[in-house]
Protein backbone atom coordinates (compact mmCIF):
# COMPACT_ATOMS: atom_id res chain seq x y z
CA UNK A 1 0.00 0.00 0.00
CA UNK A 2 1.58 3.26 -1.08
CA UNK A 3 2.17 5.38 2.21
CA UNK A 4 1.77 8.37 0.04
CA UNK A 5 -2.11 7.31 -0.26
CA UNK A 6 -2.93 6.61 3.26
CA UNK A 7 -1.84 9.66 4.24
CA UNK A 8 1.35 8.67 6.05
CA UNK A 9 4.32 10.02 3.65
CA UNK A 10 6.08 11.67 6.36
CA UNK A 11 4.86 11.31 9.05
CA UNK A 12 5.88 11.19 12.49
CA UNK A 13 6.35 8.67 15.43
CA UNK A 14 3.97 10.56 17.50
CA UNK A 15 1.50 9.94 14.35
CA UNK A 16 2.22 6.78 13.97
CA UNK A 17 1.33 5.56 17.52
CA UNK A 18 -1.77 8.03 17.38
CA UNK A 19 -3.12 5.58 14.52
CA UNK A 20 -1.66 2.53 16.27
CA UNK A 21 -3.69 3.47 19.22
CA UNK A 22 -7.05 3.61 17.17
CA UNK A 23 -6.40 0.29 15.55
CA UNK A 24 -5.93 -1.45 18.89
CA UNK A 25 -8.99 0.07 20.61
CA UNK A 26 -11.08 -0.64 17.12
CA UNK A 27 -9.80 -4.03 17.50
CA UNK A 28 -10.92 -4.38 20.93
CA UNK A 29 -14.42 -3.09 20.08
CA UNK A 30 -14.61 -5.43 17.92
CA UNK A 31 -13.31 -8.41 19.61
CA UNK A 32 -16.23 -7.79 22.23
CA UNK A 33 -18.82 -7.07 19.68
CA UNK A 34 -17.64 -10.36 17.96
CA UNK A 35 -18.10 -11.89 21.54
CA UNK A 36 -20.88 -10.22 21.99
CA UNK A 37 -22.90 -11.31 18.62
CA UNK A 38 -22.36 -15.11 18.85
CA UNK A 39 -23.12 -15.41 22.89
CA UNK A 40 -26.72 -13.57 21.90
CA UNK A 41 -26.81 -15.40 18.71
CA UNK A 42 -26.24 -18.72 20.74
CA UNK A 43 -29.79 -18.32 23.15
CA UNK A 44 -27.33 -16.76 25.77
CA UNK A 45 -28.80 -13.10 27.80
CA UNK A 46 -28.84 -11.96 30.91
CA UNK A 47 -31.66 -13.37 33.32
CA UNK A 48 -34.90 -11.08 33.91
CA UNK A 49 -35.72 -7.43 32.31
CA UNK A 50 -34.02 -4.68 30.84
CA UNK A 51 -36.40 -1.92 32.07
CA UNK A 52 -39.26 -1.68 34.49
CA UNK A 53 -42.32 -2.15 31.92
CA UNK A 54 -41.24 -5.75 31.58
CA UNK A 55 -38.87 -5.99 28.13
CA UNK A 56 -36.95 -9.43 28.87
CA UNK A 57 -33.48 -9.50 27.91
CA UNK A 58 -34.21 -12.34 25.79
CA UNK A 59 -37.26 -10.44 23.86
CA UNK A 60 -34.16 -8.45 22.17
CA UNK A 61 -33.04 -10.16 19.00
CA UNK A 62 -30.00 -10.10 18.65
CA UNK A 63 -27.01 -8.62 16.11
CA UNK A 64 -28.14 -5.23 13.83
CA UNK A 65 -31.60 -5.80 14.57
CA UNK A 66 -31.42 -5.57 18.47
CA UNK A 67 -29.96 -2.00 18.20
CA UNK A 68 -33.57 -0.99 17.19
CA UNK A 69 -35.19 -3.35 19.84
CA UNK A 70 -33.40 -1.66 22.80
CA UNK A 71 -35.58 0.68 24.99
CA UNK A 72 -34.40 4.37 24.73
CA UNK A 73 -33.54 4.47 28.12
CA UNK A 74 -30.97 1.42 27.70
CA UNK A 75 -29.43 2.76 25.09
CA UNK A 76 -28.79 6.01 26.56
CA UNK A 77 -27.54 4.63 29.73
CA UNK A 78 -24.91 2.10 27.36
CA UNK A 79 -23.92 5.36 25.57
CA UNK A 80 -23.33 7.32 28.80
CA UNK A 81 -21.75 4.05 30.07
CA UNK A 82 -19.00 3.81 27.09
CA UNK A 83 -18.91 7.60 27.06
CA UNK A 84 -17.43 7.85 30.76
CA UNK A 85 -15.24 4.82 30.02
CA UNK A 86 -13.67 6.77 27.35
CA UNK A 87 -13.45 10.04 28.64
CA UNK A 88 -11.85 8.98 32.15
CA UNK A 89 -10.96 5.24 31.98
CA UNK A 90 -9.39 3.85 29.04
CA UNK A 91 -6.72 6.81 28.69
CA UNK A 92 -3.04 5.98 27.48
CA UNK A 93 -1.67 8.62 30.16
CA UNK A 94 -3.87 6.74 33.40
CA UNK A 95 -6.81 7.80 35.48
CA UNK A 96 -8.34 10.95 33.98
CA UNK A 97 -5.60 11.31 31.79
CA UNK A 98 -3.23 12.36 34.70
CA UNK A 99 -0.84 9.30 35.15
CA UNK A 100 2.39 8.83 33.17
CA UNK A 101 2.19 8.27 29.55
CA UNK A 102 2.14 4.41 28.88
CA UNK A 103 4.61 2.75 27.94
CA UNK A 104 3.29 1.30 24.26
CA UNK A 105 0.18 2.70 22.14
CA UNK A 106 -2.53 1.19 24.08
CA UNK A 107 -1.34 0.57 27.42
CA UNK A 108 -4.33 0.86 29.34
CA UNK A 109 -3.36 -0.74 32.66
CA UNK A 110 -3.82 3.07 34.36
CA UNK A 111 -1.12 2.34 36.66
CA UNK A 112 -1.96 -1.77 37.55
CA UNK A 113 0.66 -4.24 36.55
CA UNK A 114 -1.43 -7.52 36.62
CA UNK A 115 2.50 -9.43 35.93
CA UNK A 116 2.84 -7.57 32.53
CA UNK A 117 6.19 -5.69 34.05
CA UNK A 118 7.49 -9.21 34.88
CA UNK A 119 7.51 -10.91 31.24
CA UNK A 120 10.46 -10.50 28.82
CA UNK A 121 10.22 -7.92 25.96
CA UNK A 122 10.23 -10.70 23.80
CA UNK A 123 6.92 -11.76 25.33
CA UNK A 124 5.18 -8.56 25.60
CA UNK A 125 6.35 -7.92 21.55
CA UNK A 126 4.76 -11.11 20.95
CA UNK A 127 1.35 -10.88 22.61
CA UNK A 128 1.38 -7.09 21.39
CA UNK A 129 1.48 -8.47 18.04
CA UNK A 130 -1.21 -11.19 18.83
CA UNK A 131 -3.47 -8.70 20.30
CA UNK A 132 -3.25 -6.71 17.15
CA UNK A 133 -3.50 -9.10 14.51
CA UNK A 134 -7.23 -10.79 16.46
CA UNK A 135 -8.46 -7.03 16.14
CA UNK A 136 -7.87 -6.95 12.78
CA UNK A 137 -9.82 -10.33 12.54
CA UNK A 138 -12.32 -9.45 14.68
CA UNK A 139 -12.46 -5.96 12.77
CA UNK A 140 -13.54 -8.29 9.42
CA UNK A 141 -15.59 -10.58 11.32
CA UNK A 142 -17.93 -8.52 12.89
CA UNK A 143 -17.80 -6.50 9.57
CA UNK A 144 -19.15 -10.30 7.82
CA UNK A 145 -21.54 -11.11 10.26
CA UNK A 146 -23.41 -7.49 9.84
CA UNK A 147 -23.40 -7.96 5.78
CA UNK A 148 -24.48 -11.56 5.92
CA UNK A 149 -27.17 -10.33 8.63
CA UNK A 150 -28.44 -7.55 6.39
CA UNK A 151 -28.25 -10.20 3.47
CA UNK A 152 -30.60 -12.33 5.18
CA UNK A 153 -27.85 -15.77 5.18
CA UNK A 154 -26.19 -14.87 8.73
CA UNK A 155 -27.50 -18.07 10.60
CA UNK A 156 -25.87 -20.34 7.34
CA UNK A 157 -22.92 -19.31 8.32
CA UNK A 158 -23.26 -20.03 12.50
CA UNK A 159 -23.22 -23.09 14.28
CA UNK A 160 -26.40 -25.62 14.22
CA UNK A 161 -29.29 -23.86 16.74
CA UNK A 162 -27.97 -20.33 16.50
CA UNK A 163 -31.30 -17.93 16.09
CA UNK A 164 -31.58 -14.25 15.77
Amino acid sequence: VDAEYMGLEGADQERFDRLRYVELKHGRIAMLAIAGHLTTTAGIRLPGDIDLSGTSFSSISSGIKGLNEVPTGGALQIFAFVGFLELFIMKDRGFLGLGAPGQFPGDFRNGFDFGWDKQTEEWKTQKRAIELNNGRAAQMGILGLMVHEELGNVLSILPPGAAI
